[in-house]
Order: structure tokens, then sequence, then C-alpha cells
């Protein structure tokens, strides 16, 4: 197996990985709650992460025993993404590799910020833990929008262009729109996250087939 495989293989169970291990941190994080229960369609993924039990300023009740589990998921998956996003970046040239490279920083950096500096804090203003959801939702978005129209024109990956675009600026959408409170506050979140975590998933397993191919003889994408 050469080097450039080898890395691919890497980058592929990066991406995988990634949203798989995040997915489940967030539903094992999810049944620790006893009191009150966690409700995925009306609780912020970031409840979760709170290491306190109480009342919040809004009036959410919130007591996450495993806050821990959902915050080492934020940051492994954020580091995980970027690593994956670093190792294929030479799919790119010029500014669109550099595009790349950033809206991929933002979300990596974003996740970590998120399992540093937790919701409920108390803060006035416009806080760390908002700034790292912003980057982290925005930013992957971003990097998947990044992908399908960089891609565009590649031979054989039209359906993994529009995928890439779809998914990319329906979580945008949703991610605008949190503020306005048009649907329950977990559901908007959750359909502003999960199209990078579905992405992710597809597009690391997509690589993984991709260099098994490779590896046997068959063509590969």
């Amino acid at each position: 197996m050469n080097m450039q495989i080898r890395w691919k293989k890497v980058a592929a169970l990066s991406f995988a990985l990634g949203g798989l291990q995040y997915l489940l941190a967030e539903k094992i994080a999810a049944l620790a709650w006893t009191a009150p229960l966690y409700h995925y369609g009306l609780n912020y993924i970031s409840d979760l992460g709170i290491p306190r039990c109480g009342v919040l300023s809004d009036g959410r009740a919130v007591c996450s025993p495993l806050h821990a589990v959902m915050n080492i998921g934020f940051a492994v998956e954020g580091l995980l993404f970027f690593t994956a996003c670093l190792l294929l970046h030479e799919v790119f040239n010029g500014t669109g590799k550099m595009l790349f490279l950033l809206t991929a920083s933002l979300h990596g950096v974003g996740g970590i910020i998120i399992a540093l500096f937790h919701s409920g804090s108390g803060e006035g203003g416009f806080t760390l833990h908002e700034a790292g959801a912003v980057m982290a939702i925005g930013g992957g978005n971003l990097c998947l929008i990044t992908v399908g129209w960089l891609m565009r024109h590649r031979t054989g990956l039209r359906d993994f262009t529009l995928f890439s675009l779809f998914m990319g600026s329906f979580g945008l959408l949703c991610m605008v729109i949190i503020p306005l409170d048009l649907l329950p506050t977990g559901l908007i979140e959750r359909a502003s996250v999960y199209p990078i975590t579905f992405w992710q998933i597809f597009t690391g397993c997509m690589l993984l087939k991709a260099s098994c191919s490779k590896v046997s003889g068959r063509t590969r994408l």
C-alpha cells in the first residue's frame, strides 16, 4: 500500500469515526438524564455538556451526569474533522485549498471551544460558548458547501457534489433561523448540526471504499 492511499484511509477513518463517536457520545449523555429527562426535540445539544445541575437564567432545568462524555465528543469530533481535511487538502489547489482548510479549522476549533466553555455559564453578552457554536456549525456547513463547489466539475462526482451542496446549504439555513424560534430548539439546532455529522460519516465511508478499491485494483472515484 503506497503512502497516499494509507493517508487517505486515515482521513476516511477520521471523518467516519469523528461523526459516529459524536452521535454515540450524544446518546450516552442524553440517556444519563433522569431529573429532568432529556428531549432531543426541545433541549439544546450543549445542554448535555453543562457540568452542573440547576435552573438556567432562561428557565431551563438541566442536569447532565455524563457531561464529560459529551464534551469529549465535541472536542474529538472537531479534531478528527480537521485532521481528515488536513490530510485531504491536496485534492484542491490555490484559493480553493485555503478556503477548504479555513472552514475546516473553524469547525474544528469551534468544537474544542464548545467543549471547554459551556452553555449557561451566566456570562453577559456574546459568550465564548456561543462563539464556538457559530464557528463549529457555520464553519462545518461552509466546508461542505466549499467541497461541493470546488468538486462540481470533477468527473463521476456529480451526486457527491450535489449532496455536499445540499447538506451544507440546508444546515447553514437552519443555523440562521435558530434565533427566530420558529421550531423547537432541539429540532432546529440538530437540523443545522446533523448535516455535517451525516456528511462526514458518509464521506469517510465513501473514501474508505475507494481506497480499498484502489488497493484491489478496481476503479475508484
